[in-house]
């Protein structure tokens, strides 16, 4: 039970491990739970590094006990992805250990670099794999598909910031007619961000005979009304904003794009939510509540994609809709360029009023069901109450 309370707390199962040898026990799977390769923040130069634990790892025995393994690559502009190249006979025999790894994660994933041999990298990991992560994966859809049946256990996927510039390869005639070799369940987590691949949809669909998420979190994907309705019969909550691999929503500098574009073809039709009988719960950014769409400069006319999701819902047990406020969602917050600055009298009315405009959205929807609406941020010590306070008294 002391243990249990401090999963997650480095220095104290350290400090336990050093009791006896039982407690060693006790906290040495937690110590070595997790092993993840520096990212090109941590490394500073443009080259791959392995972490420097796994020799020692593979020495004292401890590499089985890995449950995450996450493999990151330097990205975007960098030529460096992750091939065989990176396995030599050494490194390949610690990687062969790595026998209990549950949530895998793996960054530029050169697929065509692999075949035919695949199996010979990653067979090991087959059985044990429950979560798959894979950012700017490169190779055909069939290979990608491929690639993701070799996880015969797989029930959450993340396909996360796809180039949409480049057209998907098509690689080698022999490979086009690649069959998994399992049908995962995929019955839990589905993550995409910036993924435009609408083929890799429908042959996971037409390969693995459906796909049933229960959890979808999508933003600037192409294949919504076709990923929607695979899950029909599955789907309980629906997630309409971009978060990082933690769940922590990200911002919109680091993502590269605004989250009101929450597909790549912006049509109404793609979010029908009629179909999805077992939706419990919808969450969307306070920032696509019916308002003003920036790009760069120029700004767009107040969306009504939310009020048509909701109008459409006919989900019997739906009955909560989450909506996240973030600093720039107010005009008074501090930045990292600029100091806190107050806004004047005219301009806190103007932000006032925008804020009403996106409560009179539940306000009319409520009026035709009920479900309850929670509010999420972490901003209200720094710029106060008074919006929540004024739209609660009207």
């Amino acid at each position: 039970m002391i243990i249990a309370h401090l999963t997650y707390d480095t220095r104290s199962l350290l400090a336990c491990s050093l009791t006896c040898y039982s407690w060693y026990i006790a906290t040495v799977p937690h110590l070595h739970d997790a092993l993840i390769s520096p990212s090109e923040f941590e490394c500073r130069i443009n080259r791959f590094f392995w972490p420097k634990p796994l020799p020692h790892m593979h020495r004292l025995g401890l590499l089985p006990l890995v449950r995450k393994l996450q493999i990151r690559e330097r990205r975007n502009y960098c030529p460096y992805r992750f091939s065989p190249k990176r396995l030599n006979r050494r490194t390949l025999h610690h990687f062969l250990a790595l026998t209990g790894v549950r949530e895998l994660g793996i960054d530029c994933l050169d697929i065509p670099s692999f075949m035919p041999r695949i199996q010979k990298y990653f067979g090991h990991l087959a059985q044990t794999v429950r979560s798959l992560s894979l950012r700017e994966p490169k190779g055909s859809d069939r290979q990608i598909i491929y690639f993701i049946g070799l996880f015969e256990h797989l029930e959450d996927l993340k396909l996360l910031h796809d180039d949409m510039n480049n057209p998907p390869e098509r690689g080698p005639a022999e490979y086009q007619e690649l069959v998994p070799l399992f049908s995962p369940p995929l019955q839990g987590q589905l993550k995409m961000t910036r993924f435009a691949r609408v083929g890799i949809l429908k042959g996971m669909i037409d390969l693995f005979g459906g796909i049933r998420f229960r959890h979808v979190d999508i933003c600037n994907v192409d294949g919504t009304r076709l990923l929607l309705e695979a899950c029909a019969k599955s789907l309980e909550s629906l997630r309409l904003y971009p978060t990082d691999s933690h769940g922590k929503e990200l911002s919109l500098s680091r993502v590269g794009m605004f989250a009101d574009k929450w597909t790549a073809q912006f049509l109404l039709g793609d979010f029908d939510l009629s179909q999805n009988k077992s939706l419990r719960s919808l969450q969307v950014a306070a920032s696509s509540i019916d308002g003003k769409l920036m790009f760069g400069s120029l700004y767009q006319a107040p969306t009504d994609l939310l009020t048509y999701a909701l109008s459409t819902i006919t989900s019997p047990v739906f009955s909560e809709v989450t909506v996240f406020y973030r600093d720039y969602d107010f005009r008074g917050t501090p930045s990292r360029i600029r100091p806190f600055c107050m806004m004047l009298p005219d301009e806190r009315a103007e932000d006032d009023l925008w804020h009403y405009r996106r409560f009179e959205v539940f306000r009319k929807m409520r009026k035709v069901r009920d479900f309850r609406l929670v509010l999420c941020a972490d901003v209200w010590d720094r710029i106060g109450l008074y919006s929540v306070l004024k739209l609660t008294r009207r």
